[in-house]
């Protein structure tokens, strides 16, 4: 038996330039283990801790900032708190016998990068928040209650999600040259990802995967600029709703799911929608407002329904609906309102 290790590390660093190295590294292995480190200058921090209780708390200000974090089995939960400069965080979480996982990073100022793997199960949890310059955080979360919220306010954005089991992923980005990619595999306890950004140059992928009585959920939404959105959905019973306003929108979204919906609207110039939807009484309901709006729709199952509405300036509605048996006949309605509007309908089966 280990006995019980508890270590707290408090350094803190003024502005003399010889003091301005601060590294540390500690390492604990079994039972009930805790670290807490503090350091004010220019930080570096390495804490590993294999086996039971494991907490780790990191708080570092000001300076050449990186986080190393490492906790193996049982109840792992980790924080790091950076506040100045070139911040990095890593945390690698490993739980069950059974239990483990949650984690929190917010790094506030310039170069961040952060990294949170909680690998097999047991509850994970990531919060990450970043503000300010070349933001980026990547979080893989792999077995069972996979939930991920994930924030970034300014510039250089960069967010990539993936998870197993059951997910719910929420995500903001505020300014500049976002870039969001979220893929949720396997749910047996459902899943949902909710994205909104705002500014610049959004793009956001979406890919949720699952089995025939799974349920997804997709949010998105996206003000600003040159938008662009992809999403995937293959699962049970998938609902996927969005709202694109400002610039040169672009959505393509393609479902594959028994009673499937997808529903939003596209405000402002560019608009332009793709649809693919297929397996078992999709329902599609759009409405465009504004300029150039385009949709082109697919629907190559039975029991669809279809709901386009189109206002101002070159709308263009192009829609194909095959089905496999004579009736019922699929439903449909297209309403264009305002200028060089252009419509296609084919039905067949």
């Amino acid at each position: 038996m280990f006995s019980h290790k508890s270590l707290i590390a408090c350094f803190l660093f003024g502005s003399l330039p010889a003091l301005a190295l601060a590294q540390t590294a500690a390492t604990q292995t079994g039972n009930d283990n805790e670290i807490i480190l503090e350091q004010n200058g220019w930080n570096s921090a390495s804490q590993v801790q294999q086996g039971d209780r494991n907490y780790s708390r990191v708080r570092q200000d000001g300076g050449d900032n990186r986080v190393q974090t490492n906790q193996l089995n049982l109840d792992n939960w980790t924080e790091v708190v950076q506040s100045g400069s070139s911040n990095q965080a890593s945390v690698i979480q490993i739980g069950d016998i059974y239990a483990g996982h949650s984690a929190s990073i917010v790094q506030l100022g310039t170069d961040n990068l952060a990294e949170v793997s909680q690998m097999d199960g047991n509850g994970a949890q990531a919060n990450i928040h970043q503000e300010g310059a070349g933001n980026v955080h990547r979080v893989t979360q792999l077995y069972y209650m996979n939930e991920a919220d994930s924030r970034s306010v300014g510039t250089n954005n960069l967010t990539e999600i993936s998870q197993e089991w059951a997910g719910s992923a929420r995500t903001d980005q505020l300014g500049n040259n976002n870039r969001i990619t979220i893929e949720q595999g396997f749910l047996p306890y459902g899943g949902l990802v909710s994205v909104y950004q705002d500014g610049g140059s959004n793009e956001a992928a979406v890919n949720q995967q699952g089995g025939r009585y799974y349920v997804g959920q997709v949010e998105l939404r996206q003000l600003g600029s040159t938008n662009r959105a992809q999403v995937t959905q293959w699962a049970g019973f998938s609902s996927f709703t969005f709202t694109q306003e400002g610039s040169g929108n672009e959505l393509n979204a393609r479902q594959a799911t028994r009673d499937g919906i997808i529903r939003g609207n596209t405000v402002g110039n560019d608009n332009r929608v793709n649809i693919d939807q297929s397996y078992d009484s999709p329902v599609l309901d759009i409405a465009q407002n504004g300029s150039a709006n385009e949709i082109d729709v697919v629907q190559h199952t039975p029991y669809s329904t279809v709901s386009i509405a189109q206002t101002g300036d070159g709308n263009v509605a192009l829609l194909n609906q095959t089905t496999q048996f004579e009736f019922p006949v699929p439903a449909t309605a297209i309403i264009q309102n305002g200028t060089g509007n252009s419509a296609s309908i084919t039905q067949r089966y």
